[in-house]
């Protein structure tokens, strides 16, 4: 790990999969107070957002050994979604969801590597999930408990936890993500009736999303914009000039155990 480039290319096996948002920023859910209903009702109204926080994958069996994103996120009702990883303020890889052609396009600049193939029905539905009004449904899908209310940038929230994540692997195969347990946690503006910061944490076991290793997964997002122009150049799933096609051989080159 102590080569640069060497770091930033097993960054970028380890968020070729992962960074597709196992843990949707939205996805912390269940029933009661703050009339989280009304939560539901006010993102479904929202057609674009803009998602600021980072990503930290730790292995289980070297703890002093994690990989740190910044990352990125742009969500669109009309041109799905776009989220950009960087390690270090390096671009390391840019993974797009593009709606309207049901395209999905993955970027590893270190490399110059791409991958582009068309998404399956499967895929539709975890890109639906990834919309602002897919987001919401997610709420449905498990139990939490309010645990106070407090400030956050002057803002007043309200905080909820889910401490059983198992639901996040329901729209997942098992064999990309193999989510075992964790936390999750939202704090809501009173107010504003929108998400402010997510945190969560969640172990992971081995499977292709984790390069086939066991680790923990430390998601931290706040909500940056909302209702803004995008550009719809950031949805695009161009082949970029001068990237060669990522290979299954250029994966396994970084698999630090043979996958069973």
């Amino acid at each position: 790990m102590e080569s640069k480039v060497t770091r930033y290319s097993a960054a970028a096996v380890v968020a070729l999969v992962m960074a597709v948002v196992l843990l949707n920023p939205f996805g912390t859910s269940g029933k009661g107070n703050v009339a989280l209903a009304d939560v539901q009702e006010k993102v479904r109204q929202i057609d674009t957002m803009i998602l600021r926080g980072q990503t930290i994958f730790t292995l289980a069996a070297a703890p002093n050994i994690s990989f740190e994103f910044d990352v990125v996120t742009y969500l669109s009702k009309e041109n799905g979604y776009t989220e950009k990883g960087y390690l270090n303020e390096t671009l390391v890889y840019q993974i797009t969801l593009n709606r309207p052609h049901n395209q999905t396009l993955i970027v590893l600049p270190v490399w110059k590597k791409c991958l582009m193939f068309p998404c399956t029905d499967e895929q539709i539905k975890v890109m639906e999930k990834l919309t602002p009004h897919g987001l919401t449904d997610l709420f449905q899908q498990a139990d939490y408990e309010h645990t106070g209310r407090s400030r956050i940038d002057g803002v007043e929230v309200d905080c909820f936890e889910m401490r059983d994540v198992t639901s996040f692997g329901e729209f997942l195969p098992k064999f990309l993500f193999d989510v075992q347990k964790g936390t999750f946690k939202v704090w809501v503006g009173v107010k504003e009736l929108l998400p402010i910061r997510m945190e969560g944490d969640i172990f992971l076991g081995k499977s292709l999303g984790t390069v086939f290793t066991e680790g923990i997964l430390h998601e931290v997002c706040v909500l940056e914009e909302y209702d803004i122009e995008l550009d719809d150049s950031l949805f695009d799933c161009s082949l970029p000039d001068g990237y060669s096609q990522l290979t299954l051989s250029d994966i396994l080159s970084f698999i630090p155990a043979k996958p069973k």
